[in-house]
């Protein structure tokens, strides 16, 4: 028996001797060893247990997008002290750092403890967070699972820091950003217009190619939930988790100057993107999807991310539209115009209020004179009271019959029209102005005063619609209906009431439409007024547009432009004629916007986009955007092409150039080969008549 028990000891013995090796790789593997690997057929990726930075080689290509370039950082953590002090830290420099293989697919990160820049020890924080690489797919998922604040209090946190980066000059690509209709941002030199290249070179070192950009805000943000960086090899995106929010942070080109407060940078102008989590704010999952796709760019991107918008639900087709309200066909080659008296900022206007017999003339010129076949007439300054309550219909003006005859008329052409309808905004010079309206905290504090547009609390906004909208679409017999600004942006204060306004208005079946609007409003919308480009924002004179929000949604969603930036003014974005030309690119109705005395001298404007514009988006409407691309070193002359098999090229400046088959497209120039196989050219050109 002790010769047995002996044995056994022995036996037990020589395992442990002989299995150590293979107990200490596997613990070598799961706890430290260096580097960590996850790999499928598409993607390895290496993470360093010592930093926590991880590199992803996308194997087709055998490109490397590696980690942060200045720093090192796996993420940037920002937090105050007791003392009240701002901190931001390099977590990759915590005393402790954990990183280990939780699966085939999966490594778990955790940094605990980082060092602020004094060398003094944030006690007690700790970040965790995880990698999970799709077995098949080349989808890597980051995320952000845990936060402990010890003695401190966490602000936010950019997680990965600086990952995916391009260098400025040496890599050739660009970030792609969609912000309103969306923007890419070179990161090389590039010719162009001598004044246009010192803004471009300027904003690398003056800080103006840097910022901060919000979620779901067609004013100053991102109208939908992901960006991306591209090379000549390779591209990724990321698409956001939307529900933590996040904003996103973007250097274009930038050295990070303003982080040396007078002391020259060492560091290389670079091109990065990044997600700024909100760790202040117990909300959604903290995680990118990001999508990595050999030889790709901005189009791929587009064309991925419409995927995920039809699984959130976002995507309806406006064939779908169609179905339910024929009155959907009455879009496809409209010219929208808006017809301004006024309304909503001041009611009947001195000099530019119209009586609503003068509307029905300018309504049957458009007709008669002008030839115009397909419109949206979208009047402002029909009520007597000023927004939110939109009515009576002004009897100063001409009283509801002169309306109902306006409008019949328009019907009578196979128009569309709407009043101008607004249930947000209240304004101080409103004689009946009210704060009972207004939006309160928690502790009874008006909320949005700095800003007239947003102020009504959304659960008040179905209730001010419901207080004469029926009655107006009964009366005059409306087919269609714009509701302005509310649907701007997709915040989660005040969802709830935000949803309920879109579903009554929807529940009318009517045409309707609403000024930007997100993607969120899709399904309730058939056209938005505005996915066009902000005349004063940073990314307007680094970047170029580009249709993202069109290659995502075109089929589902009618764009036109913005009032305040309508095709017939000249702005940053251009002329009528650069609008006219990235209008049939983009697939985009025109705008016309003016006030009556200026009607005579739109009627130029409105003929060129009756011929030119409106024949492309007519044929276009139902159609997907399938492809954009720039044709020209200095992204002037550009190609679209559609589903419905319409090809434009076009060129945006003033000079001739030749695309790739020897076809010289001339300044300002188009070529357009519709769906049945003609070929439309010409180009538009400067004139002076001398008396």
């Amino acid at each position: 028996m002790k010769n047995n028990k002996k044995r056994i000891q022995q036996t037990i013995l020589l395992l442990a001797i002989t299995c150590l090796p293979v107990f200490s790789a596997f613990a070598m593997n799961t706890q430290g060893s260096d580097p960590v690997v996850l790999e499928n057929e598409k993607l390895n990726v290496t993470v360093d247990s010592k930093t926590g930075c991880f590199s992803v080689t996308e194997k087709t290509s055998g490109h490397i997008w590696k980690s942060d370039p200045w720093e090192n950082a796996a993420g940037l953590l920002t937090l105050t002290d007791s003392k009240g002090k701002k901190h931001t830290i390099n977590i990759s420099k915590s005393k402790k750092i954990e990183v280990s293989k939780a699966s085939d697919n999966t490594v778990s990160l955790k940094f605990i403890d980082p060092i602020l820049e004094d060398g003094s020890t944030a006690t007690g924080v700790s970040i965790a967070t995880e990698i999970r690489l799709d077995a098949k797919t080349a989808q890597l998922d980051v995320e952000v699972l845990e936060h402990n604040s010890g003695n401190f209090k966490l602000l936010d946190l950019r997680y990965p820091a600086r990952a995916f980066s391009l260098k400025t000059d040496e890599d050739k690509g660009a970030a792609v950003i969609p912000q309103k209709q969306g923007v890419i941002c070179p990161s090389y030199i590039f010719p162009m217009n001598g004044g246009r290249f010192c803004k471009w070179d300027d904003a690398t070192y003056n800080n103006k190619s840097q910022g901060f950009l919000e979620l779901f805000n067609n004013g100053t943000g991102l109208t939908m939930p992901w960006w991306g960086t591209y090379n000549e090899k390779s591209a990724v995106m990321g698409i956001v988790d939307e529900s933590a929010r996040p904003l996103m942070q973007y250097n274009i080109n930038n050295n990070g100057q303003y982080l040396f407060k007078g002391e020259m940078s060492t560091y290389q102008r670079i091109v990065f993107l990044d997600p700024i989590w909100k760790l202040n704010e117990e909300k959604g999952k903290m995680r990118m999807s990001y999508h990595f796709i050999p030889g790709g760019d901005y189009v791929d991107m587009a064309k991925e991310y419409q995927k995920e918008a039809k699984a959130r639900g976002h995507f309806v087709s406006l064939k779908d539209k169609l179905k339910r309200n024929p009155n959907v066909d009455k879009l496809p080659g409209a010219i929208y115009f808006g017809i301004y008296g006024g309304y909503p900022h001041y009611v009947n206007m001195p000099g530019m209020a119209f009586t609503f017999d003068e509307l029905k003339n300018t309504i049957q010129t458009i007709h008669d004179d002008l030839k115009v076949n397909e419109a949206f007439v979208h009047a402002w300054g029909t009520f007597s009271n000023f927004v939110p309550h939109n009515h009576p219909i002004s009897e100063a003006l001409g009283g509801p019959k002169k309306l109902k005859a306006a409008v019949d008329l328009a019907k009578s052409y196979g128009y569309l029209y709407s009043s101008y309808h607004a249930y947000s905004p209240m304004l101080e010079n409103d004689p009946n102005f009210t704060t009972d309206l207004m939006q309160r905290d928690a502790e009874g504090k008006l909320m949005n005063t700095g800003s007239r547009w947003a102020r009504v609390d959304p659960k008040f906004q179905k209730g001010l619609a419901q207080e004469n909208i029926e009655n107006e679409i009964s009366y005059l017999g409306l087919e269609a209906d714009i509701t302005d600004i509310t649907f701007a942006a997709y915040r989660e204060n005040g969802k709830e009431g935000r949803i309920e306004l879109a579903k009554y208005i929807d529940s009318f079946n009517l045409v309707n439409g609403t000024e930007h609007g997100q993607e969120q409003w899709i399904p309730y919308f058939d056209m938005f007024e505005g996915m066009t480009y902000l005349e004063d924002r940073p990314l307007s004179v680094i970047s170029h547009p580009a249709p993202l929000f069109n290659l995502v949604y075109h089929e589902a969603i009618a764009n036109f432009g913005k009032i305040q930036d309508p095709d017939n003014e000249v702005t940053a974005n251009g002329d009528f004629r650069i609008k006219a030309l990235r209008s049939m690119l983009f697939g985009r109705g025109t705008t016309i916007f003016f006030t009556p005395y200026e009607f005579e001298g739109m009627r130029p404007m409105i003929e060129m986009a009756r011929d030119l514009v409106s024949p492309v988006h007519k044929e276009t409407f139902y159609s997907e955007l399938k492809s954009h691309e720039y044709l020209s070193a200095d992204y002037k002359v550009q190609r679209s092409r559609f589903s419905s098999g319409t090809e434009v090229v076009a060129n945006l400046g003033p000079v001739a150039q030749k695309i790739e088959d020897g076809t010289s497209i001339p300044g300002y120039g188009y070529r357009i080969k519709m769906k049945d196989g003609s070929v439309k050219t010409g180009h538009f050109q400067v004139s002076l008549h001398m008396d």
